[in-house]
């Protein structure tokens, strides 16, 4: 049975059958989505580009996925380049800094980690605009109630779960769009199988402040687990007087990790998705499935260079009670031995 679930951009919908292929990740006979997502955020002039990472395995009539997005596209969706999304995360990487954890007494190999940083009403659903992207069609759709919506999904076999109406009623309460993706027949005729990674898929449209709709990753029956963690990283791009942030009240555990100006040189690299003197601002957003946050709130603040700090735990396992060689530490003979003394003392007064 198909099954709807949150997608590869971390706001995106995947479906997939339960016996997909595995390809990379976890299908098996259940329907898994990597909690760790990357997304690039590109807000200039009032219009946001989106940039998320689809990745599909298996029968080719399972997969799908959906978009909220606040207007209509301007720009229709269009495959972008990979080292974008490298060029990025390694101009952003955090300082690393070595911390020496000591593991001591009998049942050493814990382990810890850690880390820080900074009109009337019709009861009806439109397309209102469609075409193609990769191996993908897609469509731009307008529901004006969520009931609408829900009909459109089930008469275009897209399958979705009761608890997912809630999810879908956010966005239709707002206003927003949903932009439709299905794989193309053409990439496989009859409804083949399918396993592949889209590349990057950017699209755009105007919004008076830069939008990450996150609530979406609830949809969908794996990812309603309370138990589920989601981490995303989102790379934002604004112009240099201005940088991406965390609007005050954001829901989830948020980080900024880095923020400095794009160099001419790293420009070609980052797709045509900035220019010279653009910020480059990156963040760090965790979450639980089965949330009723809100979308995550972004904003734009002043600029100012930062590079956040990642701990990098070392373990040392000098004062274990066993070495690798099998023989214990001094430290530990030392200490037996003294115990002993004190028990043979002991001993002898008693007796």
């Amino acid at each position: 049975m198909k099954r709807l679930l949150a997608c590869a951009a971390g706001a995106a919908v995947l479906l997939a059958g339960t016996a997909a292929f595995p390809c990379g990740a976890s299908f098996g006979t259940g329907i898994t989505v990597d909690p760790h997502q990357d997304i690039i955020v590109v807000w200039k002039d009032n219009v946001e580009t989106y940039v998320f990472q689809p990745i599909f395995c298996g029968t080719a009539t399972d997969f799908g996925l959906i978009l909220p997005v606040p207007a209509t596209l301007s720009q229709a969706p269009s495959l972008t380049d990979q080292q974008a999304f490298t060029t990025a995360a390694a101009l952003s990487e955090p300082t690393k800094r070595q911390v020496v954890q000591q593991n001591g007494g009998i049942g050493c190999g814990t382990s810890a980690g850690g880390m820080g940083g900074k009109a009337a009403t019709v009861d009806t659903t439109t397309v209102v605009a469609s075409g193609q992207v990769g191996f993908l069609d897609w469509k731009q759709l307008k529901a004006d109630t969520t009931a609408s919506f829900t009909d459109w999904l089930t008469a275009n076999a897209y399958p979705y779960s009761s608890m997912d109406a809630s999810v879908f009623s956010y966005y239709v309460q707002k206003g927003w769009y949903f932009v439709a993706f299905k794989i193309s027949q053409e990439a496989a005729p009859g409804g083949g199988t399918i396993c592949r990674a889209l590349g990057p898929v950017a699209l755009s449209f105007p919004t008076p402040e830069p939008v990450v709709p996150s609530r979406m990753a609830n949809a969908g029956s794996t990812s309603t687990s309370a138990s589920q963690r989601f981490t995303w990283r989102i790379f934002g791009i604004t112009h240099g007087d201005a940088e991406l942030a965390f609007a005050d009240g954001a829901n989830g555990d948020h980080v900024l990790w880095y923020s400095g100006a794009i160099n001419t040189g790293d420009v070609p690299s980052l797709s045509g998705l900035a220019e010279a003197d653009d910020r480059l601002t990156r963040l760090t957003l965790s979450f639980y499935g089965g949330s009723t946050d809100p979308d995550i709130g972004l904003t734009l603040a002043a600029p100012a260079d930062y590079r956040g700090t990642e701990d990098v735990y070392v373990y040392d396992d000098s004062a274990c009670s066993v070495s690798r060689s099998g023989r214990l530490p001094h430290s530990v003979m030392l200490t037996l031995f003294g115990l002993a003394m004190v028990g043979l003392v002991c001993w002898r007064r008693w007796r």
